[in-house]
């Protein structure tokens, strides 16, 4: 395999502290790395150095992406096909060309066209249009590359199937579940006809039967689009799937390399076990749910149960979990209780002191009582990403 990204004693510090320190790593073309580390080891800033969409004031070393090049359309794909025919224009042969993202501008063009080549899944970032129909999702990554002729659609209805959600084309993109609108970023990301993919934990607040389907979506990607890939996770497994090489970061710094199944077991090593929780004494039930029922009408699934006919408790003190796969009703279900969401049927009473709130009951009176003691932690990020 041909080297493809070489990466040369980088280092990148924000306020005098060193989140990469020293970080050497080569990637051959076609190869999939792993990435383990714990939260906060410098995963996502490594990734986000990769990709060269940000500009770093602070940032030493070097980050070479080893291409090919055609210098009629200026068309670039991996060191693989210098000296063949540009698959673009087909004027001559392609030459070989080196861009080196910590020595070029974020703005320059050279790095630019590199960039737009360079395919990305964030960490629980979707960044779908929440209000537009899946396939809508795709066709407008298309006309975002001029991609609009007579056949953009059946271009975007060909990368849903790629990604298993043909059955998902209608439907709203916010009404998705976690795995299925990782799917749909895929498919927006393949527009491009990228030459790398970075997936930066993918999978990592998904059920384990979907984030199977997710790897094996993300696995069939990679080998069709003849992508190179970083993926990072702190799931050892998910690199053992996945990857050829695997890394280990810790505090910014590379602490082993090699292969994937000895990597994660050193990495699991790492990991101290967690001791049990002490029991405490629970008070009154706090919470009181009863035959809770959500149904919604879809034009193509007639009628859908998001939850049906469930009935719990949960008292002062408690920590209660809800699990489930993805689409199960875990979220429907705790936004109902918000009050965000209405139900069908069923009754909802959450406790104030001695007094029980009716939650189905909406009004600053009513159910208005209790949501100012109450706050949701949702599965996607909801920050201003440009604000301290």
């Amino acid at each position: 395999m041909s080297l493809f990204i070489e990466v040369k004693d980088l280092t990148i510090t924000y306020d005098g502290v060193n989140v990469l320190k020293n970080i050497n790593l080569n990637i051959n073309e076609g190869e999939v790395i792993g990435i383990l580390g714990r939260s906060g080891a410098g995963k996502t800033i490594l990734m986000h150095a990769l990709r060269g969409a940000e500009e770093y004031e602070n940032i030493s070393g070097s980050i070479i992406y080893h291409l090919a090049r055609c210098d009629k359309c200026g068309h670039i794909d991996p060191p693989s096909k210098v000296g063949k025919p540009c698959r673009l224009c087909n004027h001559e042969d392609m030459k070989a060309f080196d861009a080196d993202f910590v020595a070029l501008s974020q703005h320059d063009h050279e790095r630019r066209s590199v960039s737009m080549r360079i395919a990305i899944m964030l960490q629980r970032t979707f960044a779908l249009y929440g209000d537009d129909q899946v396939v809508a999702n795709v066709m407008n990554s298309l006309k975002e590359i001029g991609y609009t002729g007579p056949d953009a659609m059946s271009r975007a209805m060909k990368l849903l199937e790629d990604v298993r959600l043909s059955h998902r084309l209608m439907h709203v993109a916010r009404d998705l579940s976690g795995g299925e609108k990782q799917r749909v970023v895929l498919a927006r990301q393949l527009v491009r006809n990228p030459m790398f993919l970075l997936a930066d934990e993918p999978t990592g607040t998904l059920d384990p039967r979907t984030a199977d389907i997710v790897h094996d979506v993300i696995e069939k990607a990679v080998k069709d689009y003849n992508m190179t890939m970083v993926i990072t996770s702190h799931w050892s497994e998910v690199i053992e799937k996945l990857a050829d090489k695997a890394i280990i970061l810790e505090d910014g710094a590379i602490i082993s390399e090699g292969e994937p199944c000895k990597v994660a077991k050193e990495f699991m090593g790492m990991v101290s076990s967690i001791e049990k929780n002490v029991k405490v004494p629970l008070g009154a039930p706090i919470i009181d749910v009863k035959n809770l029922v959500k149904k919604y009408i879809s034009v193509t699934r007639g009628v859908i149960h998001a939850v049906n006919d469930i009935s719990f408790n949960v008292k002062e003190g408690e920590i209660f979990g809800l699990a489930g796969t993805s689409g199960a009703g875990k979220t429907t279900t705790s936004e109902i209780l918000m009050g965000i969401v209405a139900p069908t049927k069923g009754d909802i009473q959450v406790r104030v002191g001695d007094e029980w709130v009716d939650m189905t009951k909406p009004g600053p009176d009513n159910r208005g009582r209790a949501t100012k003691y109450m706050g949701i932690l949702h599965q996607e990020y909801g920050l201003y990403t440009h604000r301290t």
